[in-house]
Formats: C-alpha cells, structure tokens, sequence
C-alpha cells in the first residue's frame, strides 16, 4: 500500500452541500483513505458552506438568548442574569451586540457541524466564541438557540459560583 492515498482522476466531481459550481481544482477537498483498498473516498464531515445569512434573527428568539424563559434551564445568557449552568455574554455587550454577534455568525460560520436534524455554527466574534444551533424544518432553517462559549468576560454559573472561560480556540473544532 503506498504511504499516501492515491491522486484523484479529474473526471471525479468533489462532493460538497450545497453543490457549488467550479470547486474542482481550484478548490481542494479533503479525502479519506478506505484502509486496503486502493480507494480514496469523498470526507463527508468537512463540506462547503458559504452562507446561513438567510435564517432570520427575531425578537422572539433574541427575547430567548437575552432573559430567557419561565424555565430556567432554557436561555437566559445575559450578564449578571446567574441561571445556573449557563454562560454569559460580557458584561459591555448589550443586546444590538449580540444580535450582532448572532448574524456574524450565521453569515460566515468558523465550524459548521451536523446534528441530527440540526447545524450547529461556531465563529470567533472579537474576543468571545459564539454558538448557534440551527433547527432544519423541511427545506428552511430556524434559529434554536445561541450562546457564548468562552472569551474575554464570559463567564459560566456553577453552583452558585461564576467561573470565568477564557478565549479557547479549540472550541471551534468540536
């Protein structure tokens, strides 16, 4: 078996989702080796996305992420807010900012991943990682929920105590 996978005929279009015309050479796609075989697959965990600029931000939704609902398990992120278990934006971002932050977002995402029927969306926003999960309805999206993972003044709520996450940038892979 050579020490590498083998190179792909040209004839071979590279798989990504949406398609996207004229990706072909000028674009590498990453390939996974099929142990033994002599092929080289299409790597399905990595596919092309430009945009989710498309998915609305409503104040119902920005309502959710801002105060939270009547469970206190569900939202809730504003700073000083102190539901348990929660992260919170800094303290110096208001709501125009996370809404901000939320369309940064979902106009050009760091990590697109796949969850069942949902797309969670990571990017970096100044110095604080946001999160946003999106719900797939049929062939739309809707905005589930959004959140800071860590960064400069994001704090989470545990036990009564506010434990300070600092910026990690490996919580864009996963």
């Amino acid at each position: 078996m050579p020490p590498y996978p083998p190179v792909i005929p040209d004839s071979h279009d590279p798989l990504t989702f949406p398609p996207q015309p004229g990706l072909g050479k000028e674009r590498p796609q990453l390939h996974s080796w099929l142990e033994g075989s002599g092929h080289c697959l299409p790597t399905v965990a990595r596919m092309v996305f430009e945009s989710f600029a498309h998915v609305p931000v409503t104040e119902e939704l920005l309502r959710h992420v801002w105060e939270g609902e009547d469970d206190p398990a569900k939202g809730g992120h504003r700073f000083g807010l102190g539901r348990e278990g929660k992260t919170e934006f800094p303290q110096e971002w208001d709501l125009a900012t996370v809404k901000l932050a939320i369309v940064a977002v979902l106009e050009k995402p760091q990590f697109v991943g796949h969850r069942g029927s949902s797309v969670i969306l990571k990017k970096q926003v100044g110095e604080v990682i946001v999160e946003v999960k999106l719900r797939i309805i049929g062939s739309t999206h809707e905005i589930e929920y959004a959140y800071p993972i860590n960064g400069a003044g994001v704090f989470r709520n545990q036990s009564g105590l506010r434990k300070y996450l600092p910026l990690t940038i490996q919580s864009l892979e996963a």
